[in-house]
């Protein structure tokens, strides 16, 4: 019997981390709309940008002209060509995150969720527009109280960029298929389903 309870116990666990409960601020549902983003800048390839003062890290972004969102941070931006243009088959290419944009004025407003098993948070950045191919990333954080990701509570976040520089765009002939965002069919994060 005691077997059987931790068999149990084991299958809760395990159909558990597959369910993504909504983060408490992701409030911008992707609806599949077209955005009129591709005439303020050129969306046909990624951004290349530095996150903060003292980082080393790369953060490399596209957007779709329907809303969607992708971003992902890395230390060499090579590794992440392949990820934005095909998808990738490295596990690298997995851990980008996915979410949704929209545009207020001269400012393009993202926000991508961060899941790690049951952990889950909204990553908030905003990208005023320079220019076709120019993007100065201006604001970078999440709201601690709203993350179950302990270790996103000190994320190094900043709602004021003190040295930001412009992201460097890179045109691409194909991106990689909308469809590999992990959270496409979820009723929450797309309502159009």
């Amino acid at each position: 019997m005691r077997n059987f309870y931790f068999t149990i116990c084991i299958l809760i666990i395990g159909l558990s981390a597959c369910v993504t409960v909504k983060p408490k601020d992701f409030t911008y549902p992707y609806t599949k709309e077209y955005t009129g983003l591709d005439t303020l800048i050129n969306i046909d390839g990624y951004y290349v940008t530095w996150r903060e003062c003292d980082s080393t890290f790369f953060s490399v972004f596209m957007f779709y002209p329907d809303g969607l969102f992708t971003i992902a941070t890395a230390n060499n931006i090579s590794d992440l060509t392949d990820c934005f243009e095909n998808g990738g088959k490295s596990n690298f290419c997995q851990y980008a995150s996915w979410g949704t944009y929209w545009v207020t004025g001269d400012t393009i407003k993202t926000q991508t969720i961060r899941q790690e098993g049951m952990g889950i948070c909204t990553i908030f950045r905003d990208y005023e527009i320079k220019g076709a191919e120019i993007l100065i990333n201006i604001s970078d954080y999440v709201y601690p109280h709203n993350t179950n990701l302990g270790y996103m509570k000190d994320y190094p976040s900043f709602q004021k960029n003190k040295c930001a520089k412009a992201a460097a765009f890179y045109p691409l002939a194909k991106k990689r298929n909308r469809e590999d965002c992990p959270f496409i069919t979820k009723k929450w994060f797309n309502p159009n389903i």
